[in-house]
């Protein structure tokens, strides 16, 4: 089974943050996870220690990013399924995530998984 990885990177409405990691933490991971073909999912907030200054850097747009870990064959399917109104309909909102600026990408491996040589 082939195994992929979904980002999502968003923020909190002004103000609101508190609310925001409660809903993601007990609802949004959770359910979103339910959905056929996602095996986990994990939630990252940006470090407070920036990487080290180099040519281009531009400070992050987001603070908050889920990684979802999925195994298909068919990730077309996969999307279909997520983006589903049955699948989407179950899946609880709140009005603390900043819908208005998200950054959502489906990522497939290119190389194999490198560990350290022992």
């Amino acid at each position: 089974m082939a195994k992929f990885i979904m980002t999502v990177r968003s923020n909190p409405v002004s103000g609101r943050e508190a609310e925001y990691n409660e809903w993601y933490d007990r609802f949004h991971v959770p359910e979103l996870v339910m959905t056929p073909t996602f095996v986990a999912g994990q939630r990252y907030r940006l470090a407070d220690v920036k990487p080290f200054d180099y040519p281009g850097y531009q400070k992050p747009e987001y603070s908050y990013m889920v990684v979802y870990e999925i195994e298909t064959d068919d990730l077309q399917k996969t999307k279909e399924i997520l983006w589903s109104p049955e699948n989407i309909g179950r899946i609880q909102k709140s009005t603390a995530f900043d819908s208005s600026k998200v950054d959502c990408q489906l990522y497939t491996p290119i190389g194999p998984r490198v560990l350290p040589r022992k």
